[in-house]
């Protein structure tokens, strides 16, 4: 979907879908990495103050990583385009959207980190679970009418990925966690 604004004497168009990409690839990897972080931690650590610290650090170098990451990638997307004939996107819109992932995979580490400062460990875990898991349902149903698919089959879909990356760093926290605890009893 584009949409022409006028500026002037220029009429430019955005194309929504265009960025859409970048917060859809923001928030869904935000969510599921720093989930996994938080989660991971809280069980490898039992300790909030190591969850906050890295879950904000986490999520800044995912952000940045990601961002850079999702720049290259529609550069190269854009080459292809340009290769191949077909409509290629402004210098603009890529800007645009590399921006919107950066600052909705700082956003989703802010949401998933912020019930640590309130909460106890357990209700933070629970909480940001909770939270992130509603909002990649969210995100799903989104992308599942932008893809003209059914919202609940990718909702479902999105929800699943987190459980999955979310069970598998609850299962490396344990396991990290005795090894730390083990490890310190034989010291």
């Amino acid at each position: 979907m584009r949409r022409a604004l006028k500026s002037g004497t220029t009429v430019r168009t955005f194309d929504y879908i265009e960025g859409f990409q970048g917060v859809a690839f923001g928030t869904v990897d935000g969510m599921i990495t720093i989930l996994g972080v938080v989660i991971g931690i809280a069980t490898a650590t039992q300790n909030s103050s190591a969850v906050i610290v890295a879950g904000l650090v986490a999520g800044l170098a995912n952000a940045f990583g990601n961002s850079f990451g999702f720049y290259a990638s529609e550069l190269a997307e854009r080459a292809e385009h340009i290769q191949e004939n077909q409509r290629v996107n402004s210098t603009i819109e890529t800007n645009r959207s590399t921006l919107l992932a950066f600052l909705h995979s700082v956003g989703s580490t802010i949401v998933i980190v912020a019930p640590f400062i309130f909460f106890g460990l357990r209700d933070a875990m629970g909480c940001s679970l909770i939270i992130g898991l509603v909002l990649l349902f969210a995100l799903g149903a989104v992308v599942g009418r932008f893809s003209h698919s059914s919202p609940w089959k990718f909702g479902i879909r999105y929800v699943l990925l987190g459980l999955a990356g979310t069970a598998l760093s609850f299962i490396v926290g344990t396991v990290v966690g005795k090894f730390i605890i083990l490890s310190h009893s034989i010291l």
